[in-house]
């Protein structure tokens, strides 16, 4: 089934300093010409957990358009993919439209468009919500990040951290749902009972937790977090339990990506070598199989997280070590995890 079946990636982020408004672009327009220049001013310039998260600059410093995408994908035939907002810098809150604007003007256009909101802010939403619409009819949900950690050691991605999960969110959150648009939610692992309250009010928002809930530090130290293997045994058996509690809210979907990324500890992202598939399966193996069995094969969806996971590996090893983990599921089964569960969801023709 491996051999023939049209992928769908629901979760890639594309972004061109040189020409969009990024944190990174004015570095990137002035030192892009010197790669380990760049690299040098990014690490002095930038906030150490910024550095830690990402793993290595280049990979956001530089652009990553569909064309770099289709070449990291190989051997594997990609169907389509689906955009996941990436830090377009606005100047007013309305201005989060012209990354749905950018990404119409690309030859290969996503199949899906997740764009930027800000829920909490009431003022604005519905007409930036209408925005996105009527620059897209790709515009499928919203991605208002909430990932945030009182650690400064831990990179922190919520705009207002003090909105998270407020009444104001909510409203914004449950003004999603009666438009028909989904919510990709990011946090990390120690913010799930929040989350879960969330979903449980507001059923009728169609969501997909990112990347498993991001569980800072679980396999090894990352921002002064699971020094100890006691540590880290804890932060597995507290991510485990509040996914568990998470999957008996029935509509909520999961998203197996972004376990490669560096925040997870596992620090692939440091050798020279990238790791192997065998040492991939062993490393996240478990886990993709814990939610698999916790949320069922219907509720689940592969995806890359492109370039951020590319830190660690290429996105061939990933993908093998995706289809060495289920290789003994049916071939339905593998064409739900890997394509129609992502179709479905954001509502793909």
């Amino acid at each position: 089934m491996q051999d023939n079946l049209k992928i769908i990636d629901p979760h890639i982020h594309l972004w061109d300093p040189y020409t969009t408004p990024r944190l990174i672009s004015p570095l990137t327009k002035l030192l892009g010409r010197f790669p380990k220049l760049l690299d040098r001013v990014v690490k002095i310039a930038m906030p150490k957990a910024t550095i830690d998260f990402v793993g290595k600059s280049k990979y956001v410093c530089y652009p990553h358009l569909p064309d770099i995408y289709h070449r990291d994908t190989g051997k594997y035939e990609i169907d389509g993919y689906v955009h996941i907002q990436a830090g377009w810098v606005a100047k007013k809150t309305l201005d989060l439209v012209g990354e749905t604007e950018w990404l119409m003007t690309l030859e290969d256009k996503p199949k899906a468009i997740v764009a930027e909101a800000r829920l909490s802010d009431l003022d604005t939403l519905e007409s930036l919500l209408d925005a996105h619409s009527k620059a897209s009819p790709l515009f499928k949900g919203i991605r208002d990040m909430l990932a945030f950690h009182p650690d400064k050691g831990v990179m922190d991605f919520a705009h207002d951290p003090a909105h998270n999960f407020s009444d104001q969110f909510k409203k914004g959150y449950a003004l999603l749902g009666t438009r028909g648009l989904t919510y990709d939610a990011f946090l990390y692992a120690h913010q799930l009972k929040d989350f879960i309250n969330l979903v449980s009010d507001i059923p009728d928002t169609k969501v997909v937790l990112d990347h498993v809930g991001t569980p800072i530090a679980v396999a090894g130290p990352h921002g002064g977090l699971g020094a100890s293997q006691l540590e880290r045994k804890k932060i597995k058996e507290g991510w485990y339990s509040d996914l568990t509690t998470l999957s008996q809210v029935p509509h909520v979907m999961m998203k197996l990506s972004g376990l490669m990324m560096p925040v997870l500890g596992f620090e692939f992202e440091k050798r020279e070598q990238e790791p192997t598939v065998s040492e991939v399966v062993d490393a996240i193996g478990p886990h993709i199989e814990f939610a698999l069995k916790t949320f069922g094969v219907d509720r689940c969806m592969f995806a890359s997280n492109f370039p951020m996971d590319k830190a660690s590996l290429s996105y061939e090893t990933l993908y093998d070590a995706y289809f060495k983990i289920v290789e003994d599921y049916s071939d339905s089964d593998k064409e739900k995890l890997f394509r129609t569960n992502a179709l479905n969801f954001y509502g793909i023709d």
